[in-house]
């Protein structure tokens, strides 16, 4: 991937650099998403935050929402405890 540069503009009492379309779309980079911010040295490293959904296998969220569904009533009434 080639270097690209952009410049910083002010937003409101912040500062914001654009991310260019290529990595917008290599990264599947969504509004709303998040991430996290650090600082080595002198450069500012990104990641992306995986949502919790990501992080679970879709087979086990499936049987969990399944398991909350049989026993809801249960559930509740451990809540209400």
């Amino acid at each position: 991937m080639a270097k690209e540069s952009r410049k910083v503009v002010q937003t409101g009492n912040s500062l914001s650099v654009g991310l260019p379309k290529s990595i917008v779309e290599q990264l599947n980079i969504k509004r709303g998403d998040e991430f996290e911010i650090d600082v080595k040295d002198d450069q500012i490293i990104l990641n992306k935050k995986r949502k919790w959904e990501e992080e679970f296998d879709s087979e086990i969220v499936e049987m969990l929402a399944e398991t909350f569904e049989e026993h809801e009533e249960v559930f509740r009434r451990l809540k209400d405890r």
